[in-house]
């Protein structure tokens, strides 16, 4: 497969995004780096190394295409230009497992799971962007080794999910045009301002849309705490205890008062406890 068909195939699974690029008035030196597509033998022999993981059909469609992906560009401001946007995606060799001793996966909107919630036995994460800038972007195996899902961990060292598939990755990373710290849009930290400043310049509609869906995510998770709360304040103030018919009574709430009541309930008996052995006492 020569260069220039690459570099079609590619303008045709991003959506023109290289074109787009080039015609930003504020876009420069837009470099994409061709390579040729990785051969079968190679994708099998990767399997064997790393079985009994396989990888997901839409990766390998896409090395067999090109053994990786780097697509750089530049920002020009003041007649100066400086690096900004990178897409990529490791060769073929260096999707390798990360030694981890811990993965806590979540995602946004999600409470941090308990510490031995995440069985590593049945975890299994493979380097997908070596270049990722504060953090760690992964394909993640769980409870599976044929099906991985796209993770990424920020500086928290928490891994949030970002796409179900390699292809779901491909369309996000090139809808936010490979710009730095795109991947904290789906982050508990979210994205900073000089990113949230570089998206309005460059794609205004994405940014509305990260925007959003954070903010429908952050109030499911309030939502989601407030029920929890309200179920554990009910089962905790709802006390029942069984009378002589079966059946269940529910008791008043502990508090001040009711420790008054059962003060006074036990004075009147001792009282007149006190009264019946008086009485006794003076028959005859």
């Amino acid at each position: 497969m020569n260069k220039q068909s690459v570099l079609e195939i590619f303008e045709q699974i991003s959506d023109s995004v290289i074109s787009f690029l080039e015609n930003h008035p504020g876009v420069t030196e837009v470099e994409f780096n061709e390579r040729q597509g990785v051969a079968e033998v190679l994708l099998s022999n990767w399997e064997e190394e790393n079985a009994p993981y396989t990888l997901p059909d839409d990766i390998k469609s896409f090395l067999q295409i090109s053994d990786g992906l780097l697509l750089q560009w530049k920002i020009r401001m003041n007649s100066q230009t400086q690096p900004l946007g990178q897409m990529h995606v490791n060769k073929l060799h260096d999707i390798k497992p990360f030694p981890m001793k811990q993965y806590i996966l979540r995602s946004l909107g999600d409470d941090p799971p308990f510490p031995d919630q995440n069985d590593l036995s049945d975890i299994k994460v493979f380097d997908l962007d070596k270049n990722v800038k504060d953090g760690r972007l992964g394909l993640v195996y769980k409870d599976n080794v044929f099906n991985p899902q796209i993770y990424f961990q920020d500086l928290s060292g928490d891994w949030f999910f970002i796409a179900n598939s390699f292809t779901d990755y491909f369309r996000l990373m090139v809808m936010h045009l490979g710009l730095p710290h795109w991947q904290y849009a789906f982050t508990e930290v979210g994205l900073d301002n000089i990113s949230q400043q570089w998206f309005r310049f460059l794609s205004p509609e994405r940014l509305a849309i990260d925007i959003k869906s954070r903010k429908k995510q952050v109030k499911k998770q309030k939502k989601q705490k407030k029920e929890v709360k309200k179920d554990r304040v009910g089962m905790h103030n709802i006390k029942r205890r069984r009378n002589a018919s079966g059946f269940y009574s529910q008791l008043p709430e502990e508090g001040r008062s009711g420790k008054k009541k059962d003060h006074k309930g036990k004075k009147h008996r001792t009282k007149a406890k006190k009264k019946a052995n008086e009485s006794i006492s003076k028959e005859p």
